[in-house]
């Protein structure tokens, strides 16, 4: 017999792998077998998952000051909705409502600053200009300072 809770696994991965997280995330957070995961994942888009090692950090994520805000945004929501649990119900929950507001995002970049942000890889602080809160990082150049900032700068020249 299947407990309740392995059958609410097999339909959050299931749910995962159609929005394309990658299979050892999924793994981790469902405990379903790797096999069973790639036959899915094959079953849903038709081609052979991705192999390769996962990014170590959301900065993997972070190519410029927009990349930034927006996985800051995804951080700071996440945050605010669910305390820091990350859970398959708040990554997708927080990733649909951000989606919604803001627009498309990598569900496995959000899984990470969500991730980082709750182990404290990275930290969310308060912008002391426009109170925005953002990833700070300061070995890297566009966390070391709000993006936020940055971005209305851009928007306010254009």
């Amino acid at each position: 017999m299947v407990a309740l809770t392995d059958l609410e696994n097999l339909q959050h991965a299931h749910e995962l792998i159609r929005v394309g997280l990658r299979l050892s995330i999924i793994r981790g957070m469902t405990r379903i077998g790797t096999r069973t995961l790639r036959q899915w994942w094959k079953e849903v888009h038709g081609v052979s998952p991705a192999n390769g090692k996962l990014p170590e950090t959301v900065l993997s994520y972070i190519k410029d000051r927009d990349s930034a805000a927006r996985l800051s945004a995804f951080a700071a929501l996440h945050r605010r909705l669910f305390s820091g649990e990350l859970t398959t119900t708040s990554l997708m929950a927080t990733w649909r409502e951000y989606q919604g507001i803001c627009g498309p995002l990598d569900i496995n970049a959000a899984y990470f600053a969500a991730r980082d942000v709750r182990v404290s890889i990275v930290m969310l602080v308060p912008c002391r200009e426009c109170n925005a809160t953002f990833i700070y990082d300061a070995g890297s150049k566009h966390t070391d300072h709000c993006p936020f900032c940055e971005t209305k700068v851009i928007a306010d020249d254009g």
